[in-house]
């Protein structure tokens, strides 16, 4: 699916649906088999949805590929050290893994004077997402490459951007919004 209007509609209709309380029991039945399915082909959607954003960069750079392999890493690794200070082993209760980082903020291993700076930085920790982004910001931002290696220089002139079809289907706003934002350097009419 890539048209942003069918995705603007389901979220309408998704929130009109949650007001009905017969919908609201009838997801709730589903067993939790076919949840885990649509949840494993919803999150490979978004990972390569996440990766189609590097088609302007150079796939081949050696710098890029050890940017992306190193985030992609640590974002599995750092994450799995800081979940097992959840695992309490005095309790015999099984925690369900989406409640994994909430346990972890609580016992992690971050231990600071400020409880909510402990609670913060546990949490954050302990979530893929937050590692591969910290990871992947520090190393393009710091490690040195060309414009060209980046990325970037398909953003670097505006009239260049707009006459790019990805750039203006990929980052234009929905119904003609873009109109009201002219001054913003990368939306398009």
């Amino acid at each position: 699916m890539g048209s942003r209007r069918a995705i603007e509609l389901g979220a309408v209709i998704l929130i009109l649906l949650s007001f009905v309380g017969k919908i609201g029991g009838f997801i709730a039945s589903i067993p939790d088999v076919m949840v885990a399915g649509l949840l494993c082909c919803m999150w490979a959607m978004i990972a390569a949805l996440g990766l189609s954003n590097l088609r302007y960069s150079e796939t081949g750079s050696s710098r890029n590929n050890i940017i992306i392999g190193l985030s992609l890493f640590l974002s599995l690794s750092v994450p799995a050290y800081f979940q097992q200070y959840g695992l309490i082993p005095s309790s015999n209760s099984s925690v369900p893994s989406y409640f994994q980082p909430y346990v972890v903020a609580s016992h992690g291993p971050i231990h600071t004077s400020s409880r909510g700076v402990n609670y913060v930085l546990n949490t954050l920790f302990s979530f893929h997402m937050v590692i591969a982004f910290i990871v992947a910001f520090i190393l393009d931002n710091t490690v040195p490459g060309s414009r060209q290696e980046r990325g970037v220089y398909v953003w670097s002139e505006p009239e260049a951007a707009k006459r790019e079809p990805a750039i203006t289907k990929d980052y234009g706003l929905p119904f003609r919004i873009g109109r009201m934002f002219t001054w913003v350097k990368w939306v398009g009419l």
